[in-house]
């Protein structure tokens, strides 16, 4: 693969690998949903396996010869074979496929790190970042699902994925690949850099506290449950206690930046960017709504399925907020520099 047109074909390696990441935060919201976060209460064995096929009683023999690593009552821990298959399988996915194809992006922009510098750092940063992965999946499940881990999991896959972003783009545009809709006006580009790293900072904390609402033992039902004194009120009032309630403060951070979101758009001329703006926009919208048919749908349980599609508009609508920076901020600068990255 020394030819330029062997290597030519790897320039949308990075974004394979961002797919994967989506794929990885998915199964990691499917785990929470189903109360699996601790059904591989070991690292990185499950149960003392590298299998996910474990029974009751193989389990009951386990937490027998490990009564130190028992977090939660005693009729909470034992798991269904789905239960563990999932947990297992997150792992797997970030573990085995992510992780190693991680180390192969870095090792391919190592051996081209003089031609392209960008693409050598973002594939640096982004095998960072899903070592630090492992590691927060490490500490989530030592630490039982604690929400300050399950919200940095989050942010580092969110990071994780941009940092792939930006792997693909500069590879793409120091190979001469760029796409034409990727090509923006450096002046306009850099105009709106500051504005679209705010807004995406902003979506971002949105994300985060929509991790505590759901890791946080109460949360969901802290507003009330059912009827519309629960959504959009909270508990038949407009405002709470931002303390002591978390979920009536992501609501308000969500009103606040999805304000602030639509604000923004004044001045931002047709094309990529605005494209790009609109669809995290509608994204954002959508997740509000779906967020409010989650909590008005509860009829003795949640939908949970609901749950899971509420992380994944929110990650998407972040990450085409996320994109449309990348692209400004490449705009910028030039093909092969490795300044300002």
């Amino acid at each position: 693969m020394s030819d330029s047109r062997g290597w030519r074909r790897l320039h949308h390696l990075p974004l394979a690998l961002f797919a994967i990441t989506i794929v990885a935060v998915a199964l990691g919201g499917a785990v929470r949903i189903h109360d699996a976060g601790v059904s591989c209460p070991d690292w990185p064995q499950c149960f003392g396996t590298w299998g996910f096929d474990v029974s009751h009683d193989e389990q009951a023999d386990w937490w027998a010869e490990n009564p130190e690593e028992i977090k939660t009552n005693e009729d909470q821990i034992q798991y269904d074979t789905w239960e563990i298959f999932l947990e297992w399988i997150h792992r797997f996915v970030t573990g085995i496929i992510l992780g190693p194809l991680c180390i192969l992006q870095w090792y391919f922009s190592f051996k081209r790190k003089e031609s392209m510098p960008g693409v050598f750092k973002a594939s640096t940063i982004a095998l960072i970042l899903v070592i630090a992965q492992g590691a927060m999946g490490m500490i989530t499940v030592l630490y039982d699902n604690i929400p300050w881990s399950v919200a940095a999991h989050l942010t580092l896959a969110m990071a994780l994925a941009l940092s792939l972003l930006w792997a693909w783009v500069r590879w793409m545009d120091t190979e001469g690949e760029l796409p034409q809709w990727m090509e923006l006006d450096p002046k306009n580009a850099n105009r709106l850099r500051p504005r679209l790293y705010d807004l995406s900072l902003s979506t971002l904390v949105v994300l985060i506290l929509g991790a505590f609402v759901s890791s946080t033992g109460g949360q969901n039902l802290s507003c009330g449950v059912g009827t519309f004194s629960a959504w959009p009120l909270c508990g038949g009032n407009i405002f709470a206690s931002v303390v002591e309630n978390i979920q009536f403060g992501h609501r308000l951070a969500v009103i606040l930046v999805g304000c602030w979101l639509i604000w923004n758009l004044r001045g931002m001329e047709r094309g990529t960017i605005r494209k790009l703006m609109h669809s995290g926009i509608g994204l954002y919208v959508l997740n509000l709504l779906l967020g409010g048919a989650y909590i008005l749908t509860w009829d003795g349980a949640f939908i949970e399925i609901l749950s899971l599609l509420h992380l994944l508009l929110g990650s998407l609508s972040f990450l085409c907020i996320g994109f449309a920076a990348l692209l400004a901020r490449n705009a910028t600068i030039s093909p092969t520099s490795a300044e300002d990255e």
